[in-house]
C-alpha cells in the first residue's frame, strides 16, 4: 500500500476519449460494471475522491515535531499532467516504459464533469499511477475520440505482441470514479510483468492467487534474461487468465519474502516459483520448465497442494499499521537534508548513505518515520553509514534521483554514488538493516 514511492511509480495511461455531446448523463446499460451509473460507483471511502474507506484522506498535516526538518507544507504539484499536442501525449505514453499509466481526451466545455471526476480519480491515484489530459480538439481528433472514451495503457515494456492487447477501453458512457478506479487497477497488468514495491498492490488487488518467479532482474544490463523467463511464463500464463495472475520479481529485492514460500535461493544462478493467495504460501519443488510449471498450477488448483500458511497477529495493528513502532519522542539520528547541505552529505567520500524523500503529507512516510528514525540509531554508530531524509515538497530533488512518489528510499554506496540503488523490501527494521550492512561498499566492523 505504500504511496508509489521507492521506486518511481508511473505509468496507467487511461485516455478518456469524449466528443462535444450533451452533459445530460442517461442511465445506459453500457459498462454496467464500470460506469455511469454501475454497481462500482461513489468510490471506494467516503472522501470526495472516493479513497478506500476514507483512506488517509483526513488531513495528515505533516509529523510537527521538526524532525526530518518538519515535514511541514504539502505537495501543491497538481496530480496530471495537461498536454497540448499530439508529439506531447506521445511522450507521456513512452515516458515510463514498466509503469501503467492514464490519458484523458475531453471538450472543455461539453465534458467538465468528467472533468472533475477524472481530476479526482488522479488525486486518489497520483502515487500509484500518472495521469495526463488534454483538451485540444487536434489531439482528439488524432486519436480518433469519439464521445467518452477510456484506454487503460499497459506498461509497454512488458507487454508482448503476441500475447497481450496494449490498451483496454473503458466500457462506460461517463466518467464514475469508482468504476473507472477498479477498471484502470484490473486492466493495468500485463499477462506477465515486474513484481515490485509498487506493482505489488495491483497483483494482490485482483483477488487471484499471484505465481511469481523468482529470480535476478536487471532490466538495464540483462532484459534478455527477463524476456527469457517472461517468455516462458506467458506459454503457460495464457492457459490460466482470470485464474492467477503472473511476474516476475528480484530475487534479491524480495530476498525478505522467500522464506514465506520456502524457497532457498542461494546461489547466483538459482531460480524458484512461488504461488501466493493471501496467507496461504506454495513453492514448485520440480527445476523450472514450462511443463513443470504447468504441472505445478495444474495441482494447485485441483486442491492437491499443501500450502505453508503464514501466521498472523491476532491483534489488529496500531494506528496505521504501525503496531508498537510509534515514536517515543527521543532524538532522531536521521540527518535532514536541504538542498544547501545534500550533496556534502549525501556525496561524503567514505560513507554509504540511505535517503528518504518524502512528503510531509503521506500517509504511507508517517508509517514509515518511526522504523526510519530506528535504522537510524541502529547505525549511529557506525561513522561510514548515514541514515538522511529531504522533504521532496519543500526542497529541489537534485538531479541524477527518480522521485516518483513517496516516500522513495534510495541507497547510495561509497564509490558509486552516481549509480543509486532503490531499495524495494519491507518496511520492517531487520529488512532494511540487512540491507544495508548487504550493500555497504564500506566495511561494517564490530559497531554494531
Amino acid at each position: 500500500f505504500f504511496f508509489l514511492l521507492p521506486k518511481m511509480y508511473s505509468a496507467v495511461v487511461v485516455a478518456l476519449c469524449l466528443l462535444a455531446a450533451s452533459p445530460v448523463r442517461p442511465d445506459d446499460a453500457l459498462g454496467e460494471e464500470y460506469g455511469g451509473g454501475d454497481p462500482y460507483g461513489g468510490g471506494y471511502g467516503g472522501d470526495p475522491y472516493g479513497g478506500y474507506g476514507g483512506g488517509y484522506g483526513g488531513g495528515y498535516g505533516g509529523y510537527g515535531d521538526g524532525e526530518y526538518g518538519g515535514y511541514g507544507g504539502g505537495d501543491t504539484t497538481p496530480p496530471f499532467t495537461m498536454l497540448e499536442d499530439v508529439d506531447s501525449v506521445q511522450k507521456f505514453l513512452l515516458d515510463e516504459e514498466t509503469e501503467p499509466a492514464v490519458l484523458g481526451f475531453f471538450n472543455e466545455e461539453a465534458h467538465q464533469s468528467d472533468i472533475e471526476v477524472f481530476e479526482a480519480v488522479a488525486a486518489a491515484n497520483r502515487y500509484d499511477m500518472r495521469f495526463a489530459y488534454s483538451l485540444n480538439d487536434e489531439v482528439r481528433a488524432h486519436f480518433k475520440a469519439k464521445g467518452m472514451r477510456v484506454d487503460v495503457y499497459k506498461p509497454p515494456r512488458f507487454v508482448s505482441d503476441k500475447f497481450d492487447k496494449p490498451k483496454a477501453r473503458y466500457p462506460g458512457k461517463y466518467v464514475d470514479e469508482g468504476g473507472l478506479t477498479k477498471f484502470f487497477q484490473k486492466s493495468a497488468l500485463p499477462l506477465v510483468g515486474q513484481k515490485t514495491w509498487k506493482s505489488n498492490d495491483r497483483y494482490e488487488g485482483t483477488g487471484l492467487p499471484v505465481v511469481t518467479l523468482f529470480t535476478a532482474v536487471d532490466l538495464e544490463k540483462n532484459s534478455k534474461g527477463f524476456d527469457y523467463y517472461a517468455n516462458r511464463l506467458r506459454k503457460v500464463a495464457v492457459d490460466f487468465k482470470e485464474k492467477l495472475v503472473f511476474n516476475i520479481g528480484d530475487k534479491s529485492d524480495f530476498e525478505y519474502l522467500l522464506d514465506d514460500y520456502d524457497l532457498e535461493l542461494t546461489d547466483k544462478k538459482d531460480i524458484g516459483v512461488g504461488l501466493k493467495l493471501d496467507d496461504h504460501y506454495y513453492h514448485m519443488e520440480d527445476s523450472f520448465s514450462v511443463d513443470n510449471l504447468r504441472v505445478f498450477l495444474e495441482k494447485y488448483l485441483a486442491g492437491e497442494l499443501t500450502p505453508k500458511i503464514k501466521e498472523t497477529p491476532s491483534e489488529p495493528p496500531s494506528s496505521h499499521g504501525q503496531d508498537d513502532d510509534e515514536d517515543d519522542g527521543t532524538p532522531s539520528a536521521v540527518v535532514t537534508l536541504t538542498n544547501d547541505n545534500f550533496n556534502e552529505v549525501v556525496m561524503a567520500e567514505g560513507t554509504d548513505v540511505m535517503v528518504e524523500f518524502y512528503a510531509p503529507w503521506c500517509g504511507h512516510c508517517m508509517q514509515l518515520k518511526p522504523t526510519y528514525k530506528k535504522l537510524a540509531g541502529v547505525f549511529e554508530a557506525v561513522p561510514s553509514v548515514t541514515v538522511a531524509a529531504m522533504d521532496a515538497t519543500a526542497h529541489d530533488i537534485p538531479e541524477g534521483f527518480d522521485v516518483q512518489g513517496y516516500p522513495t528510499i534510495l541507497f547510495l554506496a561509497n564509490g558509486a554514488k552516481d549509480k543509486p540503488v532503490s531499495y524495494d523490501g519491507a518496511r520492517e527494521l531487520s529488512s532494511m538493516v540487512s540491507f544495508i550492512k548487504t550493500n555497504a561498499a564500506v566495511e561494517i566492523n564490530d559497531e554494531l
